[in-house]
């Protein structure tokens, strides 16, 4: 089998800090972070309508041009909740609860919210029936700032704030049950994928607090498995995808601001083309193929998580 060297005629170089102009097929050893790292453009991001108001905080799920989000953080903690249809945000029914850093499962017609900060620690949850949402089950552990995914009558609540958490919960459409823990608690991490309970995968976060991680555990309906770690460590990241083993992480924290985009293969994790901004709070709902990334901080945030 031909050596690098062979095909290229170059060594793989060794480099302080990852390129910031690559071509296809660049290859490069981070000497910073002892990671292999290379370029493959994959995919490209587009500029979509922008939300009807700027927040941060927010939860969605749905498909890239079906969305749906709901509560979050303007100057003050909203009940807003809009709609996508591939180019327009339209407001709808409010939620009964302002909230914001609370978790979301299902589509743009059929979907469930639960916990967050009310501003206080809220275990309320709610659900939505394409007109108006109810008030339904609450969690056993108010949560904030966790992984969440599944459906409006099946879903998963992982770890969170506070502390983190280790506690996991799973919704049967009536009630909150506490299920197998997570090998590693954290916060400020997401979930994917939206649609089944038994083909999952968690990634980043912050343990504890603002420590960013890079871990990533699969979910197979009912054991948890460390699996391939991100490239770049980060929490308050956005992220979907469609099942353990296709996945897309978003921006976020790792402490400053990154516009890295990372997709997941159900091995390991590729960076891909950057978004165009850096945000934290942000929230992301789509497949690893085709994801809306939306909302979200561009500076420091005027109220920490």
């Amino acid at each position: 089998m031909a050596t690098y060297k062979e095909i290229h005629g170059v060594k793989v170089q060794s480099v302080a800090s990852d390129k910031v102009t690559a071509t296809e097929g660049d290859v490069w050893y981070n000497a910073s972070t002892s990671k292999l790292k290379m370029y493959a453009s994959l995919g490209s991001w587009a500029t979509g309508g922008n939300l009807t108001a700027a927040k941060s905080g927010i939860s969605a799920s749905g498909t890239q041009t079906a969305s749906l989000i709901a509560g979050g953080y303007t100057s003050t903690v909203v009940t807003q909740v809009e709609s996508y249809n591939g180019s327009t945000w339209t407001e709808i029914a409010d939620i009964n609860t302002a909230r914001r850093n609370h978790g979301q499962a299902g589509t743009s017609t059929a979907a469930i919210i639960a916990g967050g900060r009310e501003p206080t620690l809220s275990a309320k949850t709610e659900e939505w029936d394409n007109s108006s949402w109810t008030e339904v089950g609450d969690f056993n552990s108010a949560r904030r700032q966790y992984g969440c995914f599944g459906t409006s009558t099946a879903a998963f609540a992982c770890s969170g704030v506070p502390n983190p958490l280790a506690s996991v919960e799973s919704w049967n459409g009536a009630s909150w049950t506490e299920t197998t823990e997570m090998n590693t608690p954290r916060q400020s991490f997401v979930a994917s994928a939206n649609g089944t309970t038994s083909d999952a995968i968690v990634f980043g976060g912050g343990n504890p607090g603002t420590t960013a991680v890079a871990v990533a555990e699969k979910w197979n309906g009912s054991a948890w498995t460390e699996t391939g770690d991100l490239n770049d460590s980060r929490h308050n990241l956005a992220g979907a995808g469609s099942s353990s083993s296709g996945a897309i992480a978003m921006s976020g924290e790792a402490p400053s601001y990154v516009t890295s985009v990372e997709t997941f293969d159900g091995t390991s994790w590729t960076e891909v083309a950057d978004v165009s901004t850096g945000k934290t709070q942000g929230a992301g709902s789509g497949t690893e193929t085709s994801a809306l990334y939306v909302g979200g901080f561009t500076s420091a945030p005027a109220v920490n998580n």
